[in-house]
């Protein structure tokens, strides 16, 4: 198990964070990883368009979990219609 920082960017509009952030933390805890932490970062003005959207509701998780896990975690993340984009990071002790 190593221990790696995930943001996950979550779409805006009416609750798609509140779905969206249930379906991450059921999609994790099911592909075997484990949340150390979890951090509301607020909604902010995107960088560039994403699936159209300006603007993005941040969430960090910081997390353990097998690296052959992650190929499957991401799969599944792209399929999830309220996340816009999600990142792990490999976290340095």
């Amino acid at each position: 198990m190593r221990t790696y920082e995930f943001i996950s960017i979550f779409n805006t509009k009416e609750d798609n964070y509140a779905v969206g952030l249930k379906a991450v933390k059921e999609l994790l805890q099911k592909n075997g990883a484990e949340i150390s932490s979890d951090e509301d970062m607020g909604d902010r003005l995107l960088a560039y368009p994403v699936k159209k959207e300006e603007r993005g509701h941040y969430h960090l998780f910081v997390l353990n979990a097998a690296p052959e896990s992650l190929i499957k975690i991401d799969e599944d993340l792209k399929l999830t219609p309220s996340v816009l984009k999600s990142l792990f990071v490999k976290k340095e002790n």
